[in-house]
């Protein structure tokens, strides 16, 4: 059985947050790391359909939407 693998920008679009979220979560622990494996002489990182049930998991408890725009003070706009 061949489980899909999803990239960091996949994920990313998948849970609908920014990379650089993901990117911070990973950095605090909260988050699993990203597999890390050589394609066509590439690195590429990527979290399985198992690990992404965890992420999805994790943005449920505490993931609560954009923060505020640091320019204005004022919340930010969802895009």
């Amino acid at each position: 059985m061949d489980m899909k693998k999803y990239s960091v920008s996949e994920a990313a679009d998948e849970l609908e947050v920014d990379r650089r979220t993901l990117q911070r979560w990973v950095s605090r622990k909260a988050i699993p790391a990203p597999t890390a494996g050589i394609v066509n002489g590439r690195l590429v990182k990527f979290w399985t359909e198992t690990e992404m049930a965890v992420l999805r998991e994790h943005k449920n408890e505490h993931y609560a939407g954009k923060g505020f725009d640091r320019r204005t003070g004022k919340k930010a706009k969802n895009t």
